[in-house]
């Protein structure tokens, strides 16, 4: 097993996302928000195992049991997610706002925007 990376495929409503059959997680974004707090809503699923699509990885990250033969690679799964979600940088070196095209919030809006984000070996 080599290192994990994590990837940002797309930003949009969830009923646009056609889903993906890697390891894959998606997160509320709104305009104003930070690299950091980007990278704890992701520690968030991650952690709680809310992690889709049909791949190995994706199996390892998410089920709530793996058995004794694969807990080994589990562990050592969700610790490389947790090193790769540390190397997540900005598109934009400097921009505080990671989506300053989204809406600002208000009483009366709509629905919620997501990013998703691929999981997957390198």
């Amino acid at each position: 097993m080599s290192k994990i990376v994590i990837s940002h495929v797309d930003t949009c409503l969830s009923d646009y996302w056609g889903g993906h059959h890697l390891a894959h997680i998606q997160i509320p974004v709104y305009n104003g928000m930070q690299i950091r707090e980007l990278r704890q809503s992701i520690r968030n699923e991650v952690g709680q195992g809310a992690i889709a699509g049909s791949s190995d990885l994706a199996f390892l990250l998410a089920a709530d049991y793996v058995g004794p033969d694969r807990a080994e690679d589990a562990e050592r799964a969700f610790k490389k997610t947790l090193a790769a979600l540390n190397r997540v940088k900005q598109a934009k070196r400097g921009r505080r706002n990671l989506f300053p095209d989204l809406e600002k919030e208000t009483d009366d809006c709509c629905e919620q925007v997501y990013a998703f984000f691929i999981i997957e070996w390198e």
